[in-house]
C-alpha cells in the first residue's frame, strides 16, 4: 500500500470519528481544523516548532510581503512553504546562514530581445521580458551577488541546482568553479524532443538545456552530499540514471492558471528534488516563477521558501500550491 492509499485511509477514519459525510464535508473539517490551528491536520508530525498564526499582522507588516499558500506558516521568524513577494537580493540577507538543505532554481537567462524575434509560421516569439534583459557585465555581476548569497544561506555540503541554456550556463558555471570554488558534481542536459523550430535557420535548433549540479563546499573539500542513487536506479527500470533527460516541454495542464515563458515541467523538477533531497528538508528557490519548484516540494514532502518578484506569478504559483494541496482532500474514487 503507498503512501496515498494509507493517506486516503486516514481521511476516511477522521472522517467517520466526525461524523461526517461526503467529500465536501470532509474538506471543510479539514480546512477549518487549518484555519483554527494554522498547522495542516495531515502534516502535524512534520511541524517540530510552534507555528505563529498566518494572519499575526505584526510579522507580516515587519517583514517582506507573502503571498499565503494553504500550508503556509511562519516558525523561529521563518516563513516555511511561503511564497515571499521581492527581489531575491533584498530577501535573501534576512535568512540566517546555513537555512537551507538545497537550493533548486531557474534563474533569468539573459536571452532576452527588447522586440522579440518572431517569424511567419508561428506565432512563437523569442523571450522579450524586461527581468531578463541586461548587459553582459551587468549579468556578471548580478549572478555573482545572488550565488553569493544562496551559498551563504545553503548549508555547508547542501545541493545547488542551477537552470541555464548556452546563453548564461559558462558564466555561471565559471563563477560557481572560479569565483567561489565550489564543486561541480555533474551537468545535467534536458532534452526537448518537442522544442521550438530554429528561427533563423542559421544554425542547429537549440533543443537542450542544461542544469548544473554543484556543492556548497571547496572543491577539495566537499563531500556526504546528497544523492539518492537507488531511487534514480529504480526510476531508470534497475539501471544506472544518466545525465541526459528525455522530457518534453513543460505540458498545457501545468500552465493553465497561467503561463512563463521560462516554465520548467514538473517531470524535470520532479527528478531533481528526488536525487537531491530528503523528505522534511528545506528548499529554497529564489527565483521561483509560477512555483513548480513548490508543486513538486510538497508532492514529495519537502519544505521550501521561494522567492519572485512578479507578483502575476506569484499568484499563478498559489493557485497551482493550493490545487495541489487540495488535491489531498480528494477522494481516490
Amino acid at each position: 500500500m503507498d503512501y496515498q492509499q494509507m493517506r486516503n485511509i486516514d481521511i476516511k477514519n477522521e472522517l467517520k470519528k466526525r461524523g461526517l459525510k461526503g467529500y465536501s464535508s470532509l474538506k471543510k473539517a479539514l480546512l477549518i481544523e487549518y484555519l483554527s490551528t494554522g498547522i495542516h491536520p495531515l502534516k502535524k508530525s512534520q511541524v517540530s516548532t510552534p507555528a505563529v498564526n498566518i494572519d499575526d499582522t505584526n510579522i507580516i507588516l515587519e517583514g517582506p510581503e507573502y503571498v499565503d499558500s494553504l500550508y503556509g506558516i511562519i516558525t523561529d521568524d521563518i516563513p516555511v512553504n511561503k511564497i515571499i513577494s521581492g527581489d531575491c537580493l533584498d530577501i535573501l540577507p534576512s535568512f540566517p546562514d546555513g537555512l537551507f538543505d538545497c537550493c533548486i532554481t531557474d534563474p533569468p537567462f539573459n536571452m532576452s530581445k527588447k522586440k522579440g524575434l518572431g517569424w511567419a509560421f508561428s506565432s512563437h516569439v523569442t523571450m522579450q521580458e524586461q527581468w531578463d534583459i541586461f548587459s553582459k557585465d551587468d549579468y556578471f555581476q548580478f549572478t555573482v551577488n545572488w550565488i553569493r548569497e544562496v551559498l551563504r544561506v545553503l548549508k555547508t555540503n547542501g545541493n545547488l541546482f542551477i537552470f541555464g541554456s548556452f546563453h548564461c550556463i559558462f558564466t555561471i558555471g565559471f563563477i560557481l568553479q572560479n569565483i567561489f570554488d565550489r564543486r561541480i558534481i555533474s551537468q545535467i542536459v534536458w532534452y526537448k524532443p518537442n522544442a521550438q523550430p530554429n528561427i533563423t535557420c542559421r544554425m542547429f535548433t537549440e533543443s537542450t538545456e542544461f542544469i548544473i549540479w554543484a556543492v556548497n563546499n571547496e572543491s577539495k573539500k566537499a563531500k556526504n552530499w546528497t544523492f539518492n542513487y537507488e531511487n534514480m536506479k529504480s526510476m531508470n527500470r534497475g539501471k544506472q540514471m544518466r545525465n541526459m533527460w528525455e522530457i518534453p516541454l513543460t505540458p498545457k495542464s501545468e500552465k493553465k492558471h497561467g503561463k512563463h515563458p521560462s516554465q520548467k515541467p514538473t517531470a524535470v523538477v520532479n527528478r531533481i528534488i528526488l536525487a537531491g533531497s530528503n523528505e522534511g528538508d528545506l528548499i529554497l528557490d529564489p527565483f521561483s516563477g509560477t512555483g513548480t519548484t513548490a508543486v513538486v516540494a510538497e508532492m514529495h514532502k519537502r519544505k521550501w521558501i521561494m522567492i519572485e518578484k512578479d507578483e502575476t506569478y506569484n499568484q499563478i504559483a498559489k493557485m497551482r500550491i493550493d490545487e495541489s494541496t487540495y488535491s489531498l482532500f480528494e477522494d481516490e474514487t
